[in-house]
Parts: structure tokens; C-alpha cells; sequence
């Protein structure tokens, strides 16, 4: 039986609430945080919702770790890359660490970037935020209908883009995997300037978050065609996902990409970071993410709540990135043409 978007965020919450049973009034535990500042690297737009996250959480993981401030400071660029590669060097004393999109860090790697400095894999995962489906939408007065209209164009699908995040790629492994021609048009600032290229008929279309898109979706200025989850959106069931119209032969790749995209919005510090300082963030992050402070403000601002714990993301990073090595290929490539 398939779980409903609700239900796993209800089983999240609990999940984290049973591990964090303190008094949200009370005051954190003495530690090693106390009266200090935390850096968090944020390597992406500072008006993008990455950032409204990092902002969400930061005076809450502050409150639990007893830090005097955590200040959260953008370094965007190369798609994450560039921030994600200054945390890559920073001292592992625990405090500056990171918080971006993990799948853009994985698939950035597999893809063979020059412009990566960083593993991965040797990260030190302290928690997800949120996770949420992608979808695949196009203007709303394009000429392209549906799923099956892209596969049928007789020319390349136009993707305005942002740069390498993990729409970039996961967009290029649906046009391998689904089978149609895409053209990736680069030098977009941010979500906004995207969407904004696709209303006007400025490309095509785009790989987004199903919150992002609904407002623009029920004011018809863009049209989703698919839902890249494991299954169909509850509000717009007549979107199939992208696992319904793969080749057979390429399903293990959709696959793959769908399961790295569970990490999606998480907290991570360097290399071989202070067992106390990742202890004692871990369990912030969580206590955090079970504060009703938080969880009521994260939705007045419309942002999805989906958390998850350091240890278990710490463990899916190693079985994604061993299941994806199939994707290089369709990475590079991907890479290449916009080179």
C-alpha cells in the first residue's frame, strides 16, 4: 500500500516529536553552543525559499542549541556548488555548517563538474526540513498540452534555467529516460526569473516544486504535465508521474533520481565534524523541527514541514549515491551542452 503525502508527514513528525520529548518552554542544556554564534552557509539566492527555510529554522536551532545566534549567510552560485564548496574546507569544530538542496550536491558530482570540490558522501548529515514532489510544467498558453506533447515535438523542449541544481539534472535524466530533445537555456536568476521566461513564452518549461507552481497553476498561467513522486498529486490526479511514462528500460534511473530527491532541503557540516557538535546539532535540528512555534509559522509562510533525523539521512546519502553511479553518463552529457 502506497503512503499519502499526509501520511508521511504525519509519521515524520511523530517520529520526531517521540525523539525529542522536552519541554518546548524550557531552556536547552548546557553545551558546547552556549552564548556562541553558528555560521549557516546558505548557497543559494538569499530571497529564495532556500533561504526562508534557513530563516525558519535558525533562531529555533539557536534556542535548542543555547547559541547566542545562528546567522545564516548566502553564498550562492554554480547552483549550490560554490557555497557548498566553502563549507567543504571550513574547520569541523561544528560551528559553520550548510544548508541547501543535498540532491543538487550528489547529482553535481556524479555529473563530473569541474567546478566541484567537495564529496558528498564525507558530508556529515544533521537533519531534513523538508522534502516535497517535483513537478514538470509548462506556460499556460503553450502549445504543449501534456506529457506525451513533449514526446511528440518535433523539436527541442526549451528549459529556461537557473543552473546546475537538481532541476537541471533531473530534467536532463527524464529527457533520457522519457525520450525527447531538450535545449537548456542558462543564465536565469532564481525560480522567479524562470517562471517569469515560461508565463511569456520564453521557453517552454521547467522542473519545480508542486508549492511553488499550484498559485500559477490556478491562475492558468502555467499547466503541470508531470509529477515527478512516486505517485500521482491528490489535487491533480490527472498528472501521471513520471514512473508511468518511462521507458521500461530506464525506470531504475527515474527511480533513483526520486529517491535522491527525498533529501531535498537538509543541514549538513563538513568532513569529520566534532562528534559533540554533531550530537548536540542532530538533536537541535530535530527539537526544532518538532517546536510548534516552528511548525506554525513554517505554515503561515506556505513553507512544507517534512523532517527527518541526521542518522537516517546520514545513511540514505551512501545507498543513493551506490545506486546512482548508471547516471553519470546522462549527467555529463547534460553538463557538456551547456558548456
Amino acid at each position: 500500500m502506497k503512503t499519502t503525502w499526509k501520511t508521511a508527514l504525519a509519521g515524520a513528525l511523530a517520529l520526531v516529536l517521540s525523539a525529542v520529548m522536552v519541554p518546548f518552554g524550557g531552556e536547552a542544556t548546557a553545551g558546547m553552543y552556549d552564548g556562541k554564534v553558528i555560521t549557516l552557509i546558505v548557497p543559494n539566492s538569499p530571497s529564495g525559499r532556500m533561504t526562508r527555510y534557513a530563516r525558519l529554522y535558525a533562531p529555533y536551532i539557536a534556542k535548542y542549541t543555547g547559541a547566542k545566534e545562528v546567522r545564516v549567510v548566502n553564498k550562492k552560485g554554480g547552483g549550490g556548488v560554490k557555497g557548498t564548496n566553502f563549507l567543504w574546507v571550513q574547520e569541523p569544530d561544528g560551528m559553520t555548517i550548510a544548508f541547501t538542496s543535498v540532491p543538487t550536491l550528489i547529482l553535481a558530482q556524479l555529473s563530473g563538474s569541474e567546478a566541484v570540490q567537495f564529496d558528498a558522501t564525507k558530508f556529515v548529515y544533521l537533519g531534513r526540513a523538508a522534502t516535497e514532489p517535483r513537478v514538470m510544467v509548462v506556460g499556460g498558453n503553450n502549445e504543449i498540452k501534456s506529457i506525451q506533447d513533449v514526446m511528440s515535438l518535433n523539436r527541442p523542449f526549451i528549459n529556461p534555467s537557473q543552473g546546475t541544481d537538481e532541476d537541471f539534472y533531473t530534467l536532463a535524466i527524464l529527457a533520457d529516460a522519457i525520450g525527447f530533445d531538450l535545449k537548456i537555456v542558462t543564465g536565469y536568476e532564481g525560480q522567479a526569473d524562470t517562471g517569469v521566461a515560461i508565463i511569456k513564452g520564453d521557453g517552454d518549461g521547467l522542473l519545480t516544486s508542486w508549492a511553488y507552481t499550484i498559485p500559477m497553476v490556478e491562475a492558468g498561467d502555467m499547466r503541470p504535465i508531470l509529477t515527478i513522486w512516486e505517485e500521482r498529486h491528490t489535487d491533480y490526479p490527472d498528472v501521471p508521474t513520471a514512473l508511468e511514462v518511462v521507458k521500461a528500460e530506464k525506470k531504475d534511473a527515474v527511480e533513483a533520481i526520486i529517491n535522491m530527491l527525498a533529501m531535498h532541503r537538509g543541514f549538513f557540516g563538513p568532513p569529520n565534524m566534532d562528534p559533540t557538535a554533531t550530537a548536540e546539532l542532530r538533536k537541535a535540528i530535530s527539537m526544532a523541527s518538532a517546536d510548534p512555534e516552528l511548525q506554525a509559522k513554517g505554515k503561515e509562510q506556505g513553507l512544507i514541514l517534512l523532517p527527518s533525523d541526521g542518522e537516517t539521512e546520514q545513511k540514505r546519502i551512501v545507498q543513493i549515491t551506490k545506486a546512482s553511479q548508471g547516471l553519470k553518463p546522462v549527467l555529463k552529457a547534460a553538463l557538456d551542452s551547456i558548456k
